[in-house]
């Protein structure tokens, strides 16, 4: 189970997949008679039918545990940074110590694996997902005639039905207001933008 607290929950239950669509790279955890299995695939979620869909190498031992069905735990975190105490205001005092921000969330469901033609769909959508905004974008149909079905036998496509989410959006909830208006302001300084809006949202507005 995920330690957390309840001021560490997300504002909007939506933004679970914003994270998923951000961070993408993940690691999924099935526990099994033999032991534990580790993978770090990719995900994509399918925020309709509140599911993540991935792939793994055929030749992943994993993929046995998935055709079971087993109970897993897809696990999607971003890097955060560390939130230096010579950020926070000198006066009257800094007495804060240093903490680390991040957002982290936990999907527990029992795997299902897809056919071909739906993991062909993801892995499209996934390029897509991932060269969106870029300069001269790469497609899919690059690889030219048979060059996805050539490659689909060895990849296991699968969807993660999301029986329930465990979720710790860190963001200096239980800090003081002024400490991470200042952590915010350094954030940005250093090109951090996305972390600083995610803390300004989030931030305590007791004990300024």
């Amino acid at each position: 189970m995920l330690y957390t607290k309840p001021h560490f929950q997300p504002h909007d239950p939506a933004e679970l997949f914003d994270l998923v669509d951000r961070v993408v790279l993940g690691t999924l955890v099935t526990a099994h008679d033999e032991g534990v299995a580790i993978s770090h695939p990719v995900f994509m979620a399918d925020r309709a039918r509140n599911r993540l869909v991935s792939h793994v190498a055929l030749a992943n031992d994993h993929v046995r545990f998935l055709r079971q069905g087993l109970p897993s735990i897809a696990i999607l975190m971003d890097g955060g940074s560390y939130i230096s105490s010579s950020w926070y205001p000198a006066a009257p005092h800094r007495d804060s110590a240093p903490t680390w921000n991040f957002m982290v969330a936990h999907f527990h469901g029992r795997p299902e694996i897809i056919p071909e033609a739906a993991t062909a769909r993801h892995l499209s959508q996934l390029v897509t997902h991932m060269e969106r905004g870029r300069r001269d974008a790469w497609s899919m149909g690059e690889l030219g005639p048979g060059g996805l079905e050539r490659r689909l036998p060895n990849i296991v496509g699968y969807e993660l039905p999301i029986e329930r989410s465990e979720v710790r959006f860190k963001l200096g909830q239980d800090e003081r207001a002024r400490d991470m208006l200042a952590a915010e302001a350094r954030l940005r300084e250093a090109g951090r933008n996305d972390l600083a809006d995610r803390m300004a949202r989030y931030r305590p507005k007791e004990n300024e």
